[in-house]
């Protein structure tokens, strides 16, 4: 019995024994094997980050065959604003059917309460929309004011105006713009005389308004800034929401002299009304959706000053402008922005005055 006992033990201890060393073995061969999926898997990424530089590499040394410094810029950040205001700008220049036409701007002047008897030529011979809203109106409809002083420049609604302290100036009552991220530069270095002071005032179009800009003084036009910022719109409702817009949009800043010293006059775009034209120079190109790197503002992203970089140029010759004297146009929108020196200026206008071109808005004392 003791014997059969010793036996028994002696198999069962065996079999245990053998156990173990399988399990052993079977996790000796897992570790064998994660260890050659691990050098598998660094094999690859070893290759595949070789090949990604290698790519890169490739790709470099083609970019720097290209004549382009960068590539044109297709699409923007801004695509929303930018893309569709520059759809609605081809839209509005399309040539329509002569059909359509009369029924399509007589639906316009209804919804925007235009003044017809003003509109010189049947509806049915502009060719576009964008003909239509830039139209000129029958000669004597906008008489300048006879008195010495500053006319307003468009048909539209001050929004502001008043004596410029600061760096930042009143857009719609509570909500500011930056002057010196406006202009492009320091107000103060503008001033050509000690004792002066600067002014501006607003005025916003609306669609139903004559669209033509005319001179609202007697000065000489000496450089041209263009600024191809975003298209936000700028009725009150935006203009309360986003702080500093007008400095954001895209604009074309005049500036030069006056009697009295630095005058400047901008036009801003606006969402769906981007399209500035000079009657003195054509080279000017705004609400374009396909853009270049020159300008720091139309990179993707640029947090350095969205509107505040400018392609600039300076006439050779200043360009005399008498009072009352169109200057450009609106092919749809927008806002004008008047700053200008003076010694002591004084407005008879104020917020929320609806203006005509021509009619008096103020004069220095």
């Amino acid at each position: 019995m003791t014997k059969k006992r010793i036996t028994t033990t002696t198999s069962t201890t065996t079999t245990i024994t053998t156990e173990k060393q399988q399990q052993q073995q079977q996790q000796q061969q897992q570790q064998e094997q994660q260890q050659q999926g691990n050098s598998v898997i660094k094999k690859v990424l070893k290759t595949s980050a070789n090949v990604s530089k290698k790519s890169l590499s490739s790709i470099r040394s083609v970019l720097r065959h290209v004549p382009i410094k960068k590539p044109p810029q297709v699409v923007r950040w801004d695509f929303l604003g930018v893309g569709l205001s520059y759809l609605w700008g081809m839209i509005n220049r399309k040539t329509l059917p002569v059909f359509m036409r009369k029924p399509l701007y007589q639906a316009w002047i209804n919804i925007f309460k235009c003044n017809q008897e003003e509109i010189p030529e049947p509806l049915d011979s502009y060719p576009s929309l964008a003909d239509f809203f830039s139209r000129e109106i029958i000669q004597g409809a906008r008489p300048i004011h006879s008195d010495q002083g500053t006319v307003s420049p468009v048909d539209g609604r001050v929004l502001a105006c008043g004596e410029i302290i600061g760096d930042q100036v009143e857009q719609v009552k509570g909500v500011t713009y930056s002057i010196s991220h406006f202009l492009g530069c320091d107000p103060q270095t503008l001033l050509k005389n000690k004792n002066s002071k600067l002014y501006h005032c607003i005025l916003y179009l609306s669609p139903g308004d004559y669209h033509r800009i005319h001179s609202s003084e007697d000065w000489t036009i000496e450089n041209r800034h263009h600024f191809p910022g975003t298209l936000f719109p700028v009725n009150k409702a935006f203009l309360k929401l986003i702080p500093s817009l007008f400095a954001l949009n895209e604009r074309i800043v005049l500036t030069g002299e006056w009697k009295e010293g630095f005058y400047s006059m901008t036009a801003v775009g606006a969402y769906n009304v981007g399209s500035i034209s000079l009657n003195f120079d054509q080279e000017t190109q705004t609400n374009c959706i396909t853009r270049d790197f020159r300008c720091k503002n139309l990179e993707y992203f640029s947090w350095g000053g969205v509107g505040s970089h400018s392609y600039d140029v300076n006439y050779e010759q200043p360009i005399p402008q008498e009072r009352g004297q169109e200057i450009g146009q609106f092919h749809l929108g927008s806002t004008v922005v008047l700053i200008f020196e003076a010694n002591d200026f004084q407005f008879n206008v104020k917020q929320g005055d609806y203006c005509k071109m021509g009619s008096l808005i103020g004069k220095c004392k």
